[in-house]
Formats: structure tokens, sequence, C-alpha cells
């Protein structure tokens, strides 16, 4: 639109005149919005500014991306459909997402009977992402997600939950009793090994997966739906910043405290 808000909790949360889509400002006539304008607010003759100000301190709240686990070719994230990231499982639990909150496999809408939940994906490996850092949060939010799921399929309907991870990370307020309560009373399994490799089922769009238990065991499992819990990392542009800035940044380019 030619008159809008950069975004929703905009602060100040003032509406702008997008020049280059304003009828305006292109052809030096219509000024219709003024009309309907209730509070006057709209001036077409004001002109851009500079504005210099003089502070104690800044902030820099960059925040980070979410690994791309295209980039490794074991996962075939880019290539099946029901190998998603925690970020896109995020969206299919969320009320608001693509689905209304109804939990459904993309590749046919069918509702997963059963899901697994690859940890360190893009974190704590040295091998195919120069992440040797623990990202911290990817655990607990792999839990929060299958709990949720359990939670959407209800009592009536099975829904198995397995958790593949390296070492459980709780580490925050209650959160073990959470890590706790996943296990003992929601029946969401944990399994310590980690996953090479995913292999899709002849015929069908379901996915299997080979893997060595504590016991030394190979077990295969077949699952509906796979969702990667992809780690954080720092982005090129940040890292320019803090160069800019002259902000020291640790081995995983985070802020050095």
């Amino acid at each position: 639109k030619p008159v809008y808000v950069p975004y929703d909790p905009a602060v100040p949360n003032t509406p702008a005149i997008d020049l280059s889509s304003c009828i305006h400002f292109k052809t030096g006539g219509c000024k219709v919005c003024v009309e309907f304008c209730g509070v006057d607010a709209i001036d077409h003759s004001m002109q851009d500014e500079t504005i210099e100000v003089n502070v104690g301190s800044i902030i820099l709240a960059p925040g980070f991306e979410p690994f791309d686990p295209s980039k490794f070719d074991s996962y075939n994230y880019a290539n099946l459909p029901n190998v998603i990231t925690a970020m896109e499982m995020e969206r299919l639990l969320s009320a608001s997402g693509p689905t209304g909150g109804h939990l459904v496999r993309l590749s046919d809408h069918k509702e997963p009977k059963k899901i697994a939940w690859f940890q360190c994906v893009g974190s704590r490996d040295m091998n195919k992402c120069d992440n040797a850092y623990c990202s911290s949060v990817c655990c607990m939010y792999a839990i929060k997600e299958a709990v949720i799921a359990k939670e959407h399929a209800g009592k009536n309907k099975e829904l198995d939950c397995a958790i593949f991870f390296m070492d459980m990370r709780t580490h925050g307020k209650d959160f073990e009793r959470f890590y706790d309560s996943a296990k003992e009373k929601h029946g969401v399994r944990f399994i310590r090994s980690r996953v090479h490799s995913i292999t899709p089922v002849g015929g069908s769009d379901d996915l299997e997966v080979r893997y060595i238990t504590e016991s030394g065991e190979l077990a295969t499992e077949t699952f509906d739906l796979i969702v990667l819990s992809v780690g954080m990392e720092i982005s090129p542009e940040v890292v320019q910043i803090a160069q800019k800035m002259g902000i020291e940044l640790s081995e995983g380019r985070f802020c050095r405290t």
C-alpha cells in the first residue's frame, strides 16, 4: 500500500508513505488519501530529513538466523517433504499456521503416527558446519513440540514421539522437571543416538532411519515425519556490523561477553 505501517509492533507505531508506489509522487496528482484521512495526518509536502542524536550508549540486538539444513545431503531436507525444520513444525502446531493447528504431514496431509526429532543439527558439529557450540535452546524446544504434538493428538489417538539426542541439556528454571514430565507423563521417547542419514521408504512417503542404540545394537525404525532441531548461527551481515562497531566476537561469532 502507498500508506503503511512498517510492521505490526513498530515503535513508534506511525504510518509512512511509500514514495515508490504513491501515485502522487509518480504523477504529481492524486491526493485522494488526504480526503479520507479523518485526522488530517497526511502531508505530501514533507521532506526526508536526517536526524542526529547524542546518546550515552548503543544496544545492538541483531538476533540470529536458523541453520539451513539443506547443506546436509544425508538428511535430504531439500528433497523430502516430510523432513522439516523445528521452525516449520512450530508453524504446523500453531493455530495461526498454514493448517490451522491441525498436525499433518506435508506430502499427503495425513495425520502422522510416528514423529522423530533429530537434535544438534547445525550445532556441536565441526565436520559439516563448523559450529562447535551448543545453541542451548534446541533440547527444550524439541521437548515442547513433542509434548504439544501429543496433546494435539489427544488421548484417543496413538502418537509416538521420539527425540534422538547426543546430550540432553535442560539448563533453566524447572527445565529438568519438564524433561522428566515429557518422559513419564506424556510418554515421549528419548534415544541417545546420532542418526547418520534418512532413507525414503519406496512406494510411500514414510522415512526410515538406522541408528546404534546405547547397548551397541543396530536398530531400524520408520517414521511419518522427521523434525530437524536446527541451531542458531550469526549471519555474515551481523559479523560486518560487529567489525564496524568494534565488537569482539567469540569463536562461534557471537558477542564475546
